[in-house]
């Protein structure tokens, strides 16, 4: 049972060095939380919030988060607070909404002299289901 562990770490040494063998491991990166967003109905408010971070980054309340969402509906509008992204507004058309989430980090430990990376990832993306009823 142990060489199911030892050969995934042996290959991460071999072919990506061990300065990447944490990485490989543990990967450090942005992530979005995984949420269900509440069914809603056109001219009702909805409100919703999601609030990302950085895996396996003890210091990820010291990055720079920047969001960019596609797909909301008409009436609807995203704010950003830090590291929340707010989802709020009053859906106009009943339909069913992909809203897609975008979100980079730059942080102060990066160094853009250095090839070297502090993250695996500085970028993510997901997507969320969002309904919206007729009344």
């Amino acid at each position: 049972m142990k060489s199911n562990y030892i050969l995934p770490l042996l290959f991460c040494i071999l072919f990506f060095g061990c300065d990447d063998t944490l990485s490989c491991i543990i990967p450090r990166e942005p992530e979005l939380p995984n949420k269900s967003f509440p069914i809603t109905t056109v001219d009702s408010y909805f409100y919703t919030s999601l609030k990302a971070e950085i895996n396996n980054e003890p210091r990820d309340d010291d990055y720079d988060y920047y969001f960019d969402v596609k797909g909301l509906p008409l009436g609807m509008e995203y704010v950003v607070n830090y590291r929340t992204l707010k989802l709020q507004g009053i859906p106009e058309v009943p339909g069913t909404y992909r809203i897609t989430v975008y979100l980079d980090v730059d942080g102060p430990f990066r160094d853009f002299q250095d090839d070297s990376e502090i993250l695996c990832n500085y970028s993510t993306t997901k997507s969320y289901l969002l309904i919206v009823e007729s009344q």
